[in-house]
């Protein structure tokens, strides 16, 4: 069967449902609204509650059930919500995540939330993103990935960043990101190869002439869409019109492949995208991220920093993260992970001026971008999951209450409670692609009293 009889043969209803991202993307740019960005940054090993916190503030605590002398005694148990402004006397960051004090207005610090159903251990796998058991793999689709679908671009999700040794890694690895069922994400662990994969038809290679075979399908499934279109009744065919406009859509969006200035690009510098230090490397990785988002080439990146059992000898470490994780009360354990927490905020605080410094609207490229950084190992190195801490960089153009703000919900089964798979159904009501819930519910929660139907409303305007 051709393309043409295909689509005349198919219900409106069996296309609408794929394309409505598209139709929403394509209606706002005729009404000058700007894309959205995200961007995720994983760090491996668990994210410390308590450098997610003001400096100096204090909690009311439970017992971990885990138990062990290498897992954290102690984790979340505020009675009440705890909702308080950052920037004052009594709201300055810690030190873990101090790079980012300038962007305090921007910064929201998130604790509380809970993620038992990905099931913790040494890493929560694809469940980090996708709010599943981890040990099930790539089972449904990450929230990085149906994000990047609200937002079309040329590139749908960017994957970069490394797990393993720079000296001895892999081109590529997966295991965090998924655009469905067994979809696996790719994550490109060598910068030189992103480089050239992300901008070598760009800056060395001939994207008109590829740019303009793909406009002509596209030109000529609008077409056949607007044909069939006067054959269908009033609303139907509205919507089928609608549609036809957004394939125009994301033909004129692929032409900015062959308009992406070079000069704008910078250029793939062997000492520095091909080092082997881990913070050069990660360095190379979020310049890579911050061009892709500022060429348009894509809208969602997701950077996976050091995720997996990796020495940072560049930050004058000795050991891995492993073992890092095991010495959970030594002191020098801990002044190792307050060194790896600068390093990765840092880089989000860069990001951060990079878009600053681009106008858009009546503001900048950052006004309408969301950064999340969390860990793939939720709160400790043997997650439990029961909370999992989050630095919020951004409020996506004022869809988001978010900026200058700590956030502590009630402990696990309390009222008030809410889990990362709430969190992140909210993002996506923020994104105009909103849905009864994403990623699965905890059971437990639920014989607490607790459904989960609605999404966390904390942050939603």
């Amino acid at each position: 069967m051709d393309r043409r009889t295909l689509l005349k043969s198919l219900p409106l209803g069996m296309v609408a449902p794929y394309l409505v991202p598209l139709v929403a993307r394509a209606e706002a740019e005729a009404q000058g609204k700007k894309p959205m960005r995200f961007v995720f940054l994983l760090e491996g090993n668990g994210l410390w509650p308590e450098h997610v916190m003001p400096k100096g503030f204090k909690r009311k605590e439970m017992k971990n059930p885990r138990g062990g002398d290498h897992h954290f005694e102690n984790i979340n148990g505020a009675d009440e919500l705890i909702d308080m402004p950052l920037g004052g006397p009594d709201g300055q960051l810690c030190e873990a995540v101090a790079p980012l004090k300038k962007h305090i207005k921007r910064v929201t610090l998130l604790t509380g939330l809970s993620g038992r159903v990905a099931g913790g251990g040494h890493g929560c796998g694809y469940g980090a993103l996708g709010a599943f058991p981890a040990v099930a793999g790539p089972k449904d689709i990450t929230i990085d990935a149906a994000l990047a679908k609200t937002s079309p671009s040329i590139r749908q999700l960017v994957g970069l960043g490394f797990m393993h040794n720079p000296a001895t890694s892999p081109p590529m690895f997966q295991g965090f990101s998924a655009f469905g069922p067994n979809q696996k994400v790719s994550y490109i662990q060598d910068p030189i190869l992103a480089h050239k994969v992300l901008f070598g038809k760009i800056v060395g290679g001939d994207p008109k002439a590829e740019v303009g075979s793909q406009s002509l399908v596209l030109d000529e499934l609008a077409n056949d869409i607007r044909e069939l279109q006067p054959h269908l009744p009033g609303e139907e065919g509205r919507k089928l019109e609608r549609l036809a406009d957004a394939f125009s859509s994301i033909r004129q969006r692929q032409a900015r492949l062959s308009e992406i200035d070079p000069s704008k690009i910078p250029a793939m510098r062997k000492e520095f995208h091909g080092s082997t230090s881990e913070t050069i490397r990660m360095e190379a990785h979020a310049e890579l991220a911050a061009t892709a988002l500022l060429t348009g080439l894509t809208n969602t990146v997701t950077l996976c920093s050091g995720v997996g059992y990796v020495t940072w000898k560049s930050l004058g470490l000795t050991i891995d993260t492993h073992e890092i994780g095991h010495r959970a009360n030594d002191t020098d354990a801990q002044g190792m992970r307050v060194k790896i927490r600068q390093f990765n905020a840092g880089l989000i605080a860069k990001l951060v001026e990079t878009l600053e410094a681009v106008p858009e609207g009546k503001g900048t490229m950052m006004d309408n971008t969301l950064i999340v950084y969390l860990s793939e190992s939720a709160e400790t190195h043997h997650c439990v999951c029961m909370e999992w801490p989050m630095v919020l960089v951004g409020n996506l153009g004022g869809r988001l209450k978010a900026g200058g703000r700590f956030i502590n919900l009630p402990k696990y089964g309390a009222k008030g409670h809410a889990t990362v798979a709430q969190f992140y159904t909210a993002l996506l009501h923020a994104a105009g692609a909103p849905v009864n819930h994403f990623g699965m519910k905890d059971r437990f929660l639920i014989e607490a009293g607790l459904d989960q139907r609605e999404p966390w409303g904390g942050l939603l305007a």
